[in-house]
């Protein structure tokens, strides 16, 4: 956005990106272009960079202002934004990008004073041009459109409206409304408004897309984009356009013309030099008062100028992009009938093509291979030179007119010709090619030996036998390559695992599912892998595959190597065929029994037997690392009487809530079980010191004498918390329930709702055991 002349008293200026940069959307092909070296640059050179980015902001600012500053100024083109939102796009990392900002700042304020702008005039000139210059690093950052801009009119279209147009209108809405607060404009603030966005418009749309042509260019290429066809049209486009303001009555038809000349024969990069160089010609002239404008009879008439000026811009960006996108398209189009012409050549199968006077068009590597011919002897001939002579007459005679009629033929058995004298029967199939007047072009013809045709038909049967034979079993059935690959699934495999043949058929089996071991930890050896290593039968595994649909399922995997004779007549080893039994419905149960033996069927906690086990263990460790452990027993207050008033089903709810907010106030390593009734015990396997099993056992106290909500119910429980410490207490899982429980009984006697660790003098009350 552009500054109104300063007697009116309407700068503005930029402000930073947030947002990390986007430049690894290009990938490694962009690794060596201007914007991988600013980016070095930020990394290695930040005070460099960051008064270079100082420099060219208080430059860029500066000859605005001066422009601005001239009797004859309305509006001058105002390029620090387009500048300040590609400096901050070529920045990474939160502490690069504060610099850029302060630089930039810096350089605005710096050009600011210097032309003589007050205190007042730059706080309220800042924030717009900040505001654009965010707004517009922000867009360019996101979008794939700047990427694009060199060979695509539409993405060139796209960045001019949401980097250019909308910036531009979002920093005038912001200054404007500053600027009048200020008392820093003359003018009415509609015409203050429509003079910022235009200079603005100007200015971002003569630098932005140079500087964006210019971050893809490699550093190489910085030296050789400007040849003698861009200082010529340059030359030129200033020429016309100086005569043009200076002498006709219509100057921007004819300004805009070398550029569109310059768009049809130069890069976009050029293209964007060009457009840069004359709107800021054009900005000075008319700000030096060289432009004889028409008779107005309002101010916003004036407007029209230099909107008239942003639109001469347009024209040649979006001409240049297109014709980007069209030698991009040629190139893509050349390339591709290389790529083609190249296939055709190499591609493993015996083919040719054949012209309208019969005679070869083009052979493959393979024919010739075969029939042992040179490629200079064979295009060019007639291609029955290459048939014997009963095959020659049959092609004549029926194959060829028939082929002629309908433009096609399959599977035409004839005998070729090999340079050495030998035969070769071939299966033909061709199809023919005709021009947009339907004219035959050519013949192409792909040619098969009958004998490799005829294995090919046993190994057919073969596998029809043997998929038979898999579809009637019912576990999943992997054949694979000798590289791992999957080569075929019986139907129950294409059950479990979720693909079909066709999805899946060539790819790596190792990788396809997901692999755990049954309890959820690093996967198993792959029994795949070791028979493919060793040529052996391992030994079955059980494991977990999660499949396409997410589910996890239980299998034992039995991996045999498979085998085919070899030439010396040993067995060579060709592929694996895996087979996956599904146990997941007995796992599940073999897990479900294990859960109902050791966890409460109410509440769901580890019960007295899972308790012990973890109590033994941990007092085991306890001694091996002499450290401490505590154990909690706890008892509800006054619960029988929820039951005596409520119910069964209030008192169960009332345990179930009880228990998930016991679980909540203990750590994940910690234990909390329900022996029964009304009875809980915490076991914390790791603590510092006695005080820390008193602060678990308050922020259980606390955490259960909230109320509960049981249905229409409000009711409020509260525990007796009886505390163990080993060693202190005892060292063995019996001598420390017995005295945690002593220790409750206390409480409770003291008058409930507490807690207290176990003394010396207790005389035991209870007669919990593990």
């Amino acid at each position: 956005m552009a500054p109104p002349p300063v007697a009116r008293g309407q700068p503005m200026s930029a402000a930073p990106i947030d947002p990390a940069h986007a430049a690894g959307a290009e990938g490694a092909a962009a690794a060596a272009d201007v914007e991988s070296v600013l980016l070095r640059g930020w990394q290695r050179r930040p005070g460099r960079m960051a008064l270079a980015t100082a420099t060219g902001a208080a430059l860029l600012a500066g000859l605005a202002l001066l422009l601005a500053s001239q009797p004859g100024s309305l509006v001058s083109p105002w390029m620090a934004d387009a500048f300040g939102m590609v400096a901050l796009l070529c920045t990474t990392g939160p502490r690069q990008r504060l610099q850029a900002l302060a630089a930039l700042l810096a350089g605005l304020a710096l050009a600011g004073l210097l032309s003589g702008l007050g205190g007042a005039t730059l706080l309220s000139w800042l924030p717009g041009h900040a505001a654009a210059m965010l707004l517009g690093a922000r867009v360019l950052q996101v979008s794939p459109d700047r990427l694009r801009l060199l060979s695509s009119p539409r993405a060139c279209a796209r960045v001019g409206l949401s980097a250019v147009l909308l910036p531009a209108l979002v920093a005038a809405s912001l200054s404007v409304p500053l600027m009048l607060l200020a008392g820093q404009t003359g003018a009415s603030a509609p015409l203050a408004w429509l003079n910022l966005v235009l200079g603005s418009l100007i200015g971002t749309l003569a630098l932005l897309p140079l500087l964006l042509a210019l971050l893809r260019l490699k550093p190489a290429e910085m030296a050789a984009w400007v040849d003698v066809d861009t200082l010529v049209l340059l030359c030129v486009s200033l020429g016309v356009a100086v005569l043009a303001l200076l002498h006709l009555a219509y100057p921007f038809v004819y300004i805009g013309l070398p550029l569109l000349v310059a768009a049809v024969r130069l890069r976009f990069v050029q293209v964007s030099l060009l457009v840069l160089c004359v709107a800021q010609a054009v900005g000075a002239m008319i700000s030096l008062g060289l432009l004889a404008t028409p008779p107005t009879t309002t101010h916003w008439q004036d407007a029209l100028v230099h909107l008239s000026v942003a639109m001469m811009l347009v024209p040649s960006l979006l001409l240049s992009a297109s014709m980007g996108a069209a030698l991009e398209r040629e190139v893509a189009l050349e390339r591709e009938r290389e790529r083609y012409r190249r296939l055709y050549e190499r591609t493993p199968a015996m083919m040719h093509s054949i012209g309208p006077d019969g005679r070869m068009l083009a052979v493959s590597r393979l024919w010739l291979e075969r029939l042992g011919y040179d490629e200079r002897d064979v295009v060019g001939r007639p291609s029955t030179d290459f048939l014997d002579a009963e095959s020659r007459r049959r092609a004549i005679e029926q194959v060829i007119p028939a082929f002629l009629r309908s433009g096609e033929c399959r599977d035409v058995e004839y005998r070729m010709v090999a340079r050495d004298g030998g035969h070769l029967d071939v299966l033909l199939s061709a199809i023919s090619e005709h021009d947009e007047q339907g004219r035959f072009i050519r013949s192409l013809a792909v040619l098969e030996d009958v004998t490799r045709k005829r294995l090919a038909e046993q190994l057919a049967l073969q596998h029809r036998h043997t998929a038979a034979m898999l579809e009637s079993i019912g576990d999943a059935v992997v054949g694979l390559d000798r590289l791992g690959r999957v080569r075929s699934l019986n139907p129950a495999a294409v059950e479990m695992i979720g693909w079909t043949l066709d999805e899946v058929r060539g790819r790596p089996w190792a990788g396809l599912l997901g692999r755990q071991a049954l309890d959820g930890g690093s996967a198993p050896g792959d029994p795949v892998e070791r028979c493919l290593l060793d040529d052996s039968r391992p030994a079955p595994v059980s494991c977990r595959l999660r499949c396409r649909d997410g589910r996890w399922r239980v299998v034992r995997e039995t991996a045999v190597p498979l085998h085919e004779p070899g030439e010396r007549g040993d067995a060579q080893s060709v592929g694996v065929v895996l087979t996956l039994q599904d146990i997941t419905a007995a796992h599940d149960l073999e897990r479900t029994l294990a859960r109902q033996a050791h966890h409460d069927a109410l509440t769901g906690l580890p019960n007295r037997l899972l308790l012990q086990d973890r109590l033994h263990k941990a007092l085991q460790l306890r001694r091996r690392q002499h450290g401490r452990l505590a154990l909690l027993f706890m008892d509800l207050d006054h619960f029988k009487q929820v039951n005596d008033r409520h119910g069964h089903d209030a008192g169960d709810a009332l345990l179930r809530a009880v228990a998930r907010r016991v679980q909540e106030a203990v750590r994940a390593s910690d234990t909390v079980c329900r022996l029964g009734g009304d009875e809980f015990v915490v076991l914390l396997p790791q603590i510092e010191e006695s005080p820390d099993a008193r602060r678990v056992a308050q922020h259980i106290l606390e955490a259960v004498d909230r109320p509960y909500r049981i249905g229409a119910l409000e009711l409020r429980v509260s525990f007796s918390i009886g505390i163990a410490v080993s060693p202190e207490d005892g060292d063995d899982e019996a001598t420390l329930m017995r005295r945690a429980d002593t220790a409750m009984y206390r409480v409770k006697h003291e008058g409930r709702h507490g807690l207290g660790f176990h003394q010396q003098g207790d005389t035991d009350l209870g007669n919990a055991t593990v």
